[in-house]
C-alpha cells in the first residue's frame, strides 16, 4: 500500500469510528431556540446548528451564518458546512448557522423607497433592527460566537442581504445574495443599491452575488442586457448591479459574482451557498491529500510546523486563536502512526487531547498510539479515559483485547 492510499485508508477508518460511535437512533443536524422581539411585538423562532468540536472543545469560539427564510434553507446550508468544515479539505471553518424562519416575509424583507421619507418606519428597517440589537446579542451571549457573521439571502432574502449591505454595513463581514429581487419601486431601489456600493468603503467587507438563469431560451446574457420586455427584467436588474459594481477597487470592496447558466431561480441556493462559502473562507483551506500528494516524504514534524502555521493565519484573519481541526489533526496522527513516525503521531494525537478534552476519541487514539507503541499500560489507562466520557465502544472493546492479551501472555 502506497503512503497515499494509507492516508486515505486511515482517514475512511476514522469517518467509520466518527460515524458507529453514535449509538442512538437519531441523526440530527442541529436545534431549535427562540428570542421574543419586543422590536417585532412577536416570538422569533430560531433553527441552531453548532458545530461538533462545540460539544468537546472547552474555549473554541466560531464565525456565525445568518441564514433568511431560515426554515428553507436550514438543511442543505448546514449539510455544506459541516462537510466543508471536516474531513481533510476545511474549506470553511467550523462555524454555527443561525436560520430564522418567516412569520411575515413581505413586511421584514422588502427592501424600502429610497424616496420614502421615514425609511426607519419601514418593515425591513424594522426587521434589521430586531437583528441588531435584540438577535446577535441574544446569539452571542448564548453561544461561542466570534464576531465574525456572515449574512446569507435567496430572492427576497438576497434583497435583504443587499439593502444590509447598503445601510447598515457594519453588521456582517461577508453577504450572500442569492438571485436577489431588484426591481422594486420602478428600480429605484436598484439603482440607490448601485450608487451607494460604488461610491462607499467596504474595507474588509465581502460581497458574493449568485445570478440564476430567468431568461428565455431564445436570449442569453448579452441580449438580455439590451432588452427592455418584462420576460428578462428580473435577471436585467440583477446583471446591471452586477456589473455597475465590477472593477471599482475603490470602494475596497472584496466582490465576485458568478452566473449559472444552468440554474433557475428556485435550483442555485444550495450551489451558490457552497460556491459562496468557498469564496468568502478562500484563507481556511488546508489540502492535507495535495501537501502529501506534492511532498510525500514530510515528515511528522514538519508536517505538525505547517498545520501551526496555517492556524496562525487563520487567527489573525478571524483576529482569535482557532484551534486546529480535530479530524484533520487524527487523520495525521493515524497516518504518521502507521509510517512509524512515532514523534510525529504523538505530536498530533497530543494536541488533539489538549485541544479536545471532552472528546473519548482524542483518549481513544492517544490508547492506539501507545498499543503501537508496545506500551500496554499506557494504552489502557486512555481507552479507559475515553470510556469514562462517553462509554466509546471501540475503546472498550480495545481494552478488553489488552486484557486477555496481558492473560494470554501470562
Amino acid at each position: 500500500m502506497n503512503k497515499l492510499s494509507l492516508f486515505f485508508c486511515s482517514t475512511f477508518i476514522f469517518f467509520c469510528q466518527q460515524v458507529h460511535c453514535q449509538e442512538n437512533n437519531s441523526i440530527s443536524l442541529g436545534e431549535k431556540d427562540s428570542i421574543y422581539s419586543d422590536t417585532l411585538g412577536e416570538l422569533r423562532e430560531l433553527w441552531i446548528y453548532l458545530p461538533e468540536s462545540a460539544k468537546t472543545s472547552i474555549n473554541s469560539k466560531y464565525p456565525v451564518l445568518y441564514l433568511l427564510d431560515g426554515d428553507a434553507y436550514f438543511y442543505s446550508l448546514s449539510g455544506i458546512v459541516k462537510q466543508l468544515s471536516s474531513f481533510g479539505t476545511t474549506i470553511c471553518p467550523e462555524s454555527i448557522i443561525v436560520a430564522i424562519p418567516n412569520t411575515n416575509r413581505n413586511r421584514d424583507l422588502t427592501p424600502p423607497d429610497p424616496l420614502d421619507s421615514l425609511p426607519n418606519l419601514s418593515g425591513i428597517e424594522i426587521f434589521t433592527s430586531f437583528i441588531e440589537n435584540e438577535l446577535i446579542p441574544f446569539v452571542d451571549s448564548k453561544y461561542p460566537t466570534l464576531p465574525h457573521r456572515t449574512l446569507i439571502g435567496h430572492s427576497l432574502g438576497g434583497s435583504f442581504v443587499v439593502n444590509t449591505l447598503v445601510n447598515h454595513q457594519q453588521l456582517f463581514t461577508n453577504y450572500l445574495a442569492i438571485d436577489p429581487g431588484l426591481k422594486f419601486h420602478d428600480n429605484r431601489f436598484l439603482n440607490y443599491s448601485i450608487s451607494k456600493i460604488i461610491k462607499g468603503d467596504y474595507d474588509k467587507k465581502s460581497l458574493f452575488l449568485a445570478v440564476a438563469n430567468t431568461m428565455p431560451e431564445n436570449m442569453d446574457t448579452v441580449t438580455a442586457i439590451k432588452d427592455t420586455t418584462w420576460v428578462s427584467s428580473t435577471i436585467r436588474s440583477t446583471l446591471k448591479l452586477a456589473r455597475s459594481i465590477d472593477n471599482k477597487p475603490s470602494n475596497k470592496l472584496n466582490y465576485l459574482w458568478k452566473f449559472y447558466p444552468n440554474e433557475n431561480h428556485l435550483s442555485i441556493p444550495t450551489i451558490s451557498q457552497y460556491d459562496g462559502l468557498k469564496y468568502f473562507f478562500s484563507w481556511n483551506s488546508l489540502d492535507l491529500d495535495k501537501i502529501i500528494r506534492t511532498n510525500p516524504d514530510i515528515t511528522g514534524k514538519e508536517f505538525f510546523q505547517k498545520l501551526q502555521q496555517h492556524y496562525t493565519n487563520i487567527s489573525l484573519k478571524l483576529k482569535y486563536k482557532v484551534l486546529p481541526n480535530q479530524d484533520q489533526v487524527n487523520d495525521l496522527g493515524y497516518y504518521y502512526l502507521q509510517k512509524e513516525d512515532f514523534d510525529g503521531a504523538f505530536q498530533f494525537m497530543t494536541l488533539n487531547v489538549e485541544n479536545f478534552p471532552k472528546s473519548s476519541n482524542s483518549y481513544d487514539a492517544m490508547g492506539d498510539y501507545y498499543v503501537a507503541k508496545n506500551d500496554f499500560k499506557k494504552a489502557a489507562e486512555y481507552f479507559s479515559r475515553a470510556i469514562k466520557i462517553d462509554g466509546n465502544s471501540y475503546s472498550k472493546e480495545k481494552l478488553e483485547n489488552l486484557k486477555k492479551e496481558k492473560v494470554t501472555n501470562n
